[in-house]
């Protein structure tokens, strides 16, 4: 009889994957930007205390995406942290079973 390896093969779950993408994507452009916002008025940082939500959302959130360059990456960054930081915190867990 020959040797048989009991190899475990990982297969990625790839519809629970896109269905946690899409989720933190959309909290990502939707609610932490508000969370942002609001904690920060909450705790009285002096720079959103003396901006509107308006301003914060149209200007320093979403408008600078069009622009291009640096600002631009970095709200994109910003926009998509809940996701990656999702994805990292998966991915140490899963590391750490291991």
């Amino acid at each position: 009889m020959q040797d048989t390896k009991n190899d475990k093969i990982e297969l990625i779950d790839w519809s629970r994957e896109l269905w946690f993408a899409l989720l933190f994507i959309c909290i990502g452009w939707t609610v932490w930007p508000l969370m942002v916002y609001f904690l920060s008025r909450a705790l009285e940082i002096e720079y959103f205390m003396n901006i509107t939500l308006r301003v914060w959302a149209e200007d320093k959130v979403y408008g600078p995406i069009t622009d291009g360059g640096l600002r631009s990456v970095s709200r994109i960054c910003f926009l998509f942290f809940p996701w990656g930081f999702s994805f990292c915190l998966r991915f140490l867990l899963n590391f750490s079973r291991k």
